[in-house]
């Protein structure tokens, strides 16, 4: 099973039913894994260059855009989920979190998960004792 999905199956009621929007998706593997449950996913980054695998997932919508300043109107997702990217969008978090609100429904969830090292640090920096280990994943809900 691969990572991603089992990041699905923690994120389960966040995920099944939902409006889903990743940021900073990189190769959308979290999209594409959340795509089975949710009932929409949309996905945003800066750079489409690693985006050759959703070209057979006609059901995610993949926008190039800056997480800072979405194109999305108010309250359009239930969740909102930063895998493994916290490193590259942290210089901008400030910004990239009020737009996150901002697009966010009243009840949505924004969740920061990662693996990766060089997010692990930083996610434990900014977030301090609202990172809880689960699985092998490190998650911030916020």
């Amino acid at each position: 099973m691969k990572k991603t999905d089992k990041l699905v199956q923690l994120l389960n009621s966040h995920i099944e039913d939902k409006d889903i929007l990743e940021v900073a998706c990189g190769g959308a593997e979290f999209s594409i894994s959340a795509s089975t449950m949710a009932k929409s996913v949309s996905c945003i980054d800066l750079d489409d260059s690693r985006l050759n695998e959703l070209i057979n997932h006609t059901d995610i919508k993949f926008q190039i855009m800056d997480a800072s300043k979405m194109d999305y109107p108010d309250d359009s997702f239930d969740t909102i989920v930063i895998y493994n990217a916290f490193y590259h969008i942290q210089s901008q978090w400030e910004d990239i979190a009020r737009e996150c609100s901002r697009v966010l429904r009243k009840d949505g969830k924004i969740c920061i998960a990662s693996t990766w090292k060089l997010d692990i640090g930083l996610m434990k920096e900014y977030f301090g004792n609202d990172v809880k280990w689960e699985d092998e994943f490190l998650i911030v809900m916020m």
